[in-house]
């Protein structure tokens, strides 16, 4: 499976989102702030750890939103192209992220566990090479 690094700041959706993620199989690292997931990925302060595969990525965060975060990641070169799917209570937020290549997947709050699963398997599916000849 996959290493998914989920960074939501309400406690009880990051338990759940991080539950649902490891039942099925992936290694999960959760963060709750922009700032802590720029030094988790080595952009801000620090050497980067393991880089995950994709980023569920809560918009609405303290210290750093989601946006800073993606324009950090825009601008470095190991993080440019990190999948990201986003989560968000405000549709009207989408324009404002469509720049960024990286983000395969938005999700509106609140969103069925189902929905997120299918997205990030079609996220995995699109970022891994096919092993077909």
């Amino acid at each position: 499976m996959a290493n998914i690094l989920v960074v939501e700041d309400e406690p009880v959706l990051l338990k759940n989102i991080a539950a649902l993620l490891a039942k099925s199989g992936h290694t999960v690292l959760t963060a709750s702030d922009g700032l802590e997931v720029l030094k988790l990925l080595g952009l801000e302060g620090r050497t980067a750890g393991a880089i995950p595969e994709v980023i569920i990525l809560d918009v609405m965060l303290p210290n750093v939103n989601g946006y800073q975060v993606l324009q950090k990641m825009h601008g470095n070169a190991a993080t440019k192209a990190l999948p990201v799917i986003l989560l968000t209570g405000y549709t009207e937020l989408r324009d404002a992220f469509e720049k960024f290549k990286n983000v395969k997947a938005f999700l509106h709050k609140p969103f069925d566990p189902k929905r997120l699963l299918n997205s990030l398997a079609d996220v995995l599916a699109a970022s891994r090479p096919s092993s077909g000849g």
